[in-house]
């Protein structure tokens, strides 16, 4: 068993994780979840002491020399420029006659020219492939994955479905996969930012998502009307309280000063009233539980736009780094059109977007092409810089559940969830006649997921996703 805990502040000590410990077991598949900003991310790279230097960690490992399997929701740019080869064994090359095995097991199409292409030419799919079979070769005591399914088609989900079900040793791992934690987690590990993220709330639940949901569900709902019940009780009470202190104070106001014993009769009363009033202010009843609520975004009204051609795709042969994906991709796009793009990883989705459209209204898969990591939310949204602009950009941020702080905190350091929501925010602001989505909504929560989904089918514009 290893034993795990994490605590994580801010240098002016607000709670991004609040400390708790972990047990993990063999055979153990503990799932990460939560809102975009919760701190999931940092919790994973606060294990593997890899986390912001500025920050606060809290840290202690029952085992220090535990090897950890890590893959991560972004490869570095470093990375991405490494051959494949070199990414898997660097030096090591002992590894090699594993390494043959490994990718006969799960990338079968995979040849030695395969090795040397830059890990930037590969899929999301092939990507997290890739990085499996080097936490394979590292020999890991423990895996964790951070967001696993954000880039790979439906078979490499239930690839990885397979693989995670299969492993003895334990899985941590990020997602927002409903799918993925149905099928496998058989513990949940809940990471909140409540009372306007101003609260680290950690949950940890033995047993699989869907019991969790609905345990929690119930176990929220039947507070929380305790609580109206209670908060009901309280108010008539204090309403028979006021009318009572009111008569005995209007009686002690009359009484004749003829009738003393009276009047000795009603102070002691009110005393007793008042009393009553102290016991009543002791009497705390619980706050209801507090729930985030979901993000707000949508798009400015649009005149309503004529049918006309507005776009097309016209390439006769598609390739990456030397490697032909395709012949004869035609298709005229004209207004009102919504249009999805299917196909498995490594076919040409991304590549073929890339290559067609320009950067003004597409929001790419890899964040880097969206955003300045070295600027903020804040400064990245701004086109002309007018104070009414900086106060547009900052509400809207607001209702993408923004706190200020992280408002003014460069990209580099925000989750991979933030990133998404202000590309989507930058689009928004553009008020495009026509947008280009690659994986738009990897990385957001189902809370976040269903108000993007709402956005994008009331736009009136032209979409490809």
């Amino acid at each position: 068993m290893l034993t795990i805990h994490i605590g994580v502040k801010t240098p002016l000590g607000r709670e991004l994780v609040a400390p708790f410990t972990l047990s993990i077991n063999h055979g153990d598949k503990i799932a990460i979840i939560g809102e975009e900003g919760n701190g999931k991310s940092l919790y994973l790279k606060s294990i593997l002491n890899i986390a912001d230097p500025e920050l606060y960690v809290e840290r202690s490992l029952s085992h220090t020399k535990t090897v950890f399997g890590y893959l991560a929701q972004d490869l570095s740019t470093e990375i991405l420029s490494m051959s494949a080869r070199e990414y898997l064994i660097g030096e090591e090359w002992y590894r090699y006659q594993k390494l043959d095995v490994y990718l006969h097991q799960h990338l079968s199409h995979f040849n030695d020219a395969d090795l040397d292409r830059s890990m930037s030419s590969f899929s999301g799919g092939e990507r997290v492939k890739i990085q499996i079979i080097r936490m394979l070769l590292q020999d890991a005591d423990c895996f964790l994955l951070d967001e696993p399914t954000n880039d790979i088609d439906l078979n490499t989900i239930l690839w990885l479905e397979d693989w995670i079900q299969a492993q003895s040793k334990p899985v941590v791992f990020i997602s927002h996969d409903t799918r993925l934690l149905q099928h496998t987690a058989n513990r949940i590990v809940h990471f909140e930012q409540t009372h306007r993220k101003t609260r680290s709330k950690i949950t940890v639940f033995e047993g699989s998502y869907d019991s969790y949901v609905a345990e929690r569900y119930q176990h929220i709902t039947t507070h929380n009307k305790n609580v109206e019940n209670q908060r009901a009780l309280k108010a008539k009470q204090m309403d028979r309280w006021r009318r009572l202190y009111q008569q005995v104070d209007h009686k002690l106001g009359t009484i004749s000063r003829q009738a003393p014993s009276k009047g000795r009769l009603l102070k002691k009363k009110m005393a007793v009233v008042k009393s009553m009033e102290k016991r009543f202010d002791r009497e705390k009843i619980a706050d209801k539980i507090d729930q985030e609520e979901a993000i707000s975004l949508r798009f400015n009204e649009m005149e309503v736009l004529h049918h006309k051609k507005l776009l097309e795709i016209d390439v006769k042969e598609l390739k990456i780094a030397g490697r032909t994906l395709g012949h004869d991709y035609y298709l005229d796009i004209y207004s009102h059109d919504k249009i999805a793009i299917l196909g498995p990883n490594g076919c040409g989705k991304s590549t073929l977007l890339k290559q067609v459209f320009d950067d003004e209204f597409f929001m790419h898969q890899d964040y880097r092409l969206n955003l300045d990591y070295n600027k903020s939310p804040i400064d990245n949204c701004i086109d002309q810089g007018s104070r009414d602009e900086r106060t547009q950009v900052i509400n809207h941020l607001g209702s993408l559940k923004f706190t200020e702080t992280e408002m003014n905190t460069p990209m580099r350091d925000l989750s991979g969830g933030q990133k998404a929501k202000v590309s989507l925010l930058k689009l928004v602001l553009k008020n495009p006649p026509y947008i280009i989505l690659d994986e738009p909504t990897r990385n957001l929560s189902p809370l976040s997921q269903d108000v993007i989904h709402t956005m994008l089918k009331s736009y009136r514009g032209q979409l490809s996703v």
